[in-house]
């Protein structure tokens, strides 16, 4: 051996720097046994079984935190380690299970506790050291007639915990701690009487669990389990697909089965388990809530399984046949009666890339309009012109790998551990690992406690905030100077408008003290780069894109655009937003964000489409909606969106809707606006479908099918490539990779790299201009795409909805972790027991002073409309200020919603609604009502 090596049972092996004893074993294929160790995680050393030799010593090491160091000589499975092993084990059957208490089997499930093969990893070493297996249960049935196995806790509608199978190893507590950062395992007394205990809580369903389910594939004995495991049949198949929930992007592993119908009695694959990929850049094998439990909404019974036709005020079956024939007529009639611009279409943030593209090229290239728009309108527009106004282009500077970089992190306006999960966790754990945190939010969201400062400022008061905090930062020099010089423009204006700012009176705005302001100035400068994370908070405003210039500000002004571990990183709400707006949704912009009224944009589109529409930009969402509503848009076609619940002002959107001529529709269930659709086509779910979603961080990944879509629900691409045909179009795609094909053809700069046989494992990041490039994880990064960064100097302008007289209170709407979006899909799952309805956040002393009780139930009344909701007193709520999620239809939050729009981008106003709060004997009643 050199002296950059050592040897393992006799094997020579060249040392990696920081290597434990035990990752080197790994590499030469040496299975060290371990109890307690988790890949990922900081060694707990608990369980001894790794112990070895080295050097011929008497005295063993463990081999999980021990470094291996040059000149080691290691032996693993000597004798004396292989008795000792054994040793260890038997003190594991003999001591931790004697005294724990027993009930009586009292179902199937408890039964399959017993042969979970959960627990194969503990099993496994008790038969490869000859001892007795699993099930620990059986241990005690001699002493009774009845066969008996320890009490299961069944508490929570996913997780379950044989207290009798822990043998306190402490990897769920460890995983719990640095993957998740919930810290809702404990372990109570000592040695032999030692017991996993849940936080603050007794039981599952008590306990601060976020159900993101890490302990359950941690746990080497099976002892926390979840239903998923515990009801699945023999697994057919696994697959390797992309979530189709928020737009975090994780990589999944989709295990299915053939499950009974209990109605039918027939059999059907079925999705039966879901897992992280363990090596995905997004989530490291980690999944939430959502990703990896609620997917029973897929074979829901209400699952739209064949087209609708309406007939009056009911809906019959149709054929495909019969919906094309029927969609393309009506489409090309009403063309032809009031011309191109009477109709338009939304594009999908749930579907895939390849359906976005073809449905607005269907809208441009056939009917000759612009009129497309998607759900980015009305949630991430302003962030997306932001961007583009200061860097060039529209996206996020930064990846979800610089919040391990980074030595500053910045949440504004978002709340990840909430709408992204995953991305919140990862921030928990670099803060936990020493990096800086700063919350800019209305709400004290759970990442506040985590927070160097927390400035909870008034809703919708972002602008003069960030111009403060950015007149504190150069007037302390804490600027990167030679990166203002050399690659930003505007410096000398901006200082002049910032100059004359006042900090009081700033703070008298936002209601944040200086002395914040102040602190918060000071950590991110003194931090030289700093990761910017913003969300809806910022967006949904009538300045929402001015408060993403001021924001994008400080990150110019610390040179933190363009640099590893920093720059502007925007959270998307839904799966593919992102890939939505890059294929072309939008109204003044084709595919790839290329101008309309580009010469050689033109001529290019028009060899490979034909026909083009004009140059002038289509309507927006909420302009085609107020056309509908007076009949300037006579027809319309939306993909995958529930716009009578998620769009504002409900009242309007309602009667747009009952206004139009023709309503096509493409979703899973019948929606509150597929209610109102002329056609309705039955969709296929990401589940169930093959195509692309490109996440927040621009990561275009491969979306492959797990199971086959119900009985003739079809995916989107095939419905709207076979319309287009029949509406006289020569459209030849076999499959979505030839839609990929084109896609890169049609927009090179940013996608003319990528292809389906790119996108194995964690796919490409755009911009991916050629064959050979490797995608873009850092934006800017050379210099920005519009030549210089700008500072803008922008005067703040209070909102349309701050200090209304008799409007006392701001309602802010938006997500809880375990429902996504409208709830469509997650209300189709046990996610809707733990979260069963829609209430209403206010502060303890606001509650007190309106004579307001927990789950009361309250009449909330804007200038726009009213609704009865139940009350919930929270202290996360800053006085004056409320917040209302909008998950269940029957709530009705959007009818508080007003019209108000962002002058540039046309993103509503969800943030900042002023309401008022009303109490009365009869609301009990007026609720049984409303609720049915």
């Amino acid at each position: 051996m050199n002296n950059l090596q050592a040897s393992i049972n006799g094997q020579v092996i060249n040392i990696h720097a920081g290597e434990t004893i035990l990752q080197a074993a790994k590499r030469l294929n040496i299975s060290i046994p371990t109890l307690c160790y988790g890949e990922g995680l900081r060694p707990e050393g608990g369980c001894r079984l790794c112990l070895v030799e080295v050097n011929h010593r008497d005295k063993p090491v463990a081999a999980c935190h021990t470094p291996i160091l040059a000149g080691m000589e290691i032996q693993t499975h000597t004798p004396k380690l292989e008795e000792l092993r054994r040793d260890i084990l038997s003190l594991y059957l003999e001591s931790d299970f004697q005294d724990q208490s027993l009930s009586r089997i009292e179902s199937d499930e408890s039964e399959n506790m017993l042969h979970h093969p959960q627990s194969h990893k503990f099993n496994q070493l008790l038969h490869d050291y000859h001892l007795p297996s699993f099930p620990l249960g059986d241990r005690h049935s001699a002493a009774t007639s009845s066969k008996i196995i320890p009490k299961i806790d069944d508490s929570h509608p996913y997780l379950r915990f044989d207290v009798n199978r822990c043998i306190t190893c402490r990897l769920c507590l460890n995983t719990c701690e640095q993957i998740q950062g919930q810290f809702v395992y404990g372990i109570a007394n000592r040695g032999g009487a030692s017991q996993l205990i849940f936080g603050a809580g007794i039981n599952f369903a008590e306990s601060p669990c976020v159900s993101c389910g890490a302990c359950v594939e941690r746990c080497p004995t099976g002892a926390i389990s979840d239903r998923d495991r515990l009801a699945a049949p023999p697994i057919e198949s696994v697959t390797e697909t992309v979530c189709g929930y928020c737009g975090v992007g994780c990589r999944l592993e989709v295990s299915t089965a053939q499950v009974k119908n209990t109605q039918t009695q027939n059999t059907q694959t079925q999705v039966v388990q879901i897992s992280g990929v363990s090596d995905a850049a997004v989530n490291h094998g980690h999944l939430c809530v959502k990703g990896r439990y609620a997917h029973a909404y897929h074979h829901s019974p209400d699952r739209l399984t064949q087209p609708l036709k309406r007939v009056g005020q009911e809906f019959q079956p149709i054929s495909w046949q019969e919906a094309i024939a029927l969609i393309a007529s009506k489409l090309l009639q009403i063309k032809a009666e009031s011309g191109q611009d009477a109709l338009g279409a939304f594009t999908s943030s749930r579907s895939t890339n390849e359906a976005a593209y073809l449905l607005q090229k269907l809208f441009r290239s056939i009917i000759g309009t612009n009129n497309v728009d998607c759900c980015a309108r009305v949630c991430h527009s302003s962030t997306a012109m932001a961007l583009q106004i200061v860097t060039g282009t529209g996206a996020a500077t930064a990846s979800y790998e610089d919040i391990e970089k980074a030595k500053c992190i910045v949440i504004a306006g978002a709340n990840p551990t909430e709408g992204h999960p995953i991305v919140g966790a990862r921030i928990k754990q670099a803060v936990l690992n020493g990096a800086k945190l700063v919350i800019i939010d209305p709400r004290h969201i759970e990442l506040a406690d985590y927070a160097d400062v927390h400035l909870q400022l008034l809703s919708a008061t972002n602008v003069p905030l960030f111009n403060a905090i950015a007149k504190i930062i150069i007037a302390e020099n804490l600027i990167d100077q030679d990166y203002l010089r050399e690659r930003v423009e505007g410096f000398d204006e901006f200082c002049n408008f910032v100059q004359n700012l006042a900090l009081d009176e700033v703070a008298a705005i936002t209601s944040v003290a200086p002395e914040l302001i102040r602190k918060a100035a000071q950590i991110i400068g003194d931090a030289g780069t700093a990761l910017f994370v913003s969300g809806l908070g910022l967006s949904e405003l009538t300045q929402g894109v001015s408060s993403v210039i001021t924001y994008c500000n400080l990150g110019m002004l610390t040179g933190s655009i363009g640099q590893s571990g920093a720059g502007m990183l925007p959270l998307r709400g839904q799966n593919n937003v992102q890939g939505n707006a890059d294929m072309g949704g939008m109204p003044n912009q084709f595919t790839g964000y290329q101008p309309l009224n580009s010469p050689e944009v033109r001529n290019h589109l028009a060899k490979l489409w034909g026909s083009l529409p004009s140059e002038t930009a289509g309507l927006t969402i909420p302009e085609m909606l107020d056309g509908a509503a007076t009949g300037k848009i006579r027809a319309l076609w939306v993909q995958g969106e529930d716009i009578a619940q998620s769009d504002p002002n409900e009242h309007h959107v309602r009667a747009a809707l009952a206004n139009l001529d023709f309503l096509v529709v493409q979703e899973l269930f019948l929606s509150e606006t597929a209610k109102y659709a002329h056609v309705v086509l039955p969709a296929a779910a990401f589940l169930e479908q093959e195509g692309t979603f490109t996440n927040g961080e621009r990561r275009i990944q491969h979306v492959r099918p797990a199971v086959a879509p119900p009985f003739d629900a079809r995916p989107d691409w095939m419905a709207i490539r076979d319309i287009a045909i029949a509406m006289g179009a020569n459209w030849q795609y076999a499959t979505p990779s030839a839609v990929m094909e084109e896609i890169a053809k049609v927009a090179p700069h940013l996608f003319g790299g990528v292809s389906y046989s790119r996108l194995t494992n964690d796919g490409l990041q755009w911009p991916c201009s050629t064959a050979d490039h490797q995608g873009t994880s850092t934006v800017h990064k050379q210099g920005f795409i519009r030549g210089k960064g700008k500072l803008v100097s922008i005067d703040y302008i209070p909102s349309p909805e701050h200090g209304i007289a008799d409007y006392p209170f701001l309602l802010i709407t938006g997500r809880v972790l375990e429902h996504y979006n409208v709830g469509t899909m997650t209300r189709r799952t046990p996610n809707q027991v733990l979260v069963s309805e829609d209430l209403l956040e206010i502060h303890p002393f606001d509650a007190h002073q309106q004579g307001i009780s927990d789950r009361q139930p309250v009449k909330i009344q804007s200038r726009w409309g009213e609704i009865v909701v139940k009350a919930k007193l929270s202290r996360k709520m800053a006085l004056g200020t409320l917040f209302l999620t909008f998950h269940y239809p029957e709530t009705h939050t959007n009818f508080l919603t007003g019209p108000h729009l962002d002058p540039q981008s046309r993103c509503p106003q969800y943030k900042a609604i002023a309401v008022r709060l009303q109490t009365e004997l009869n609301l009990e009643k007026q609720l049984e009502v409303t609720y049915g």
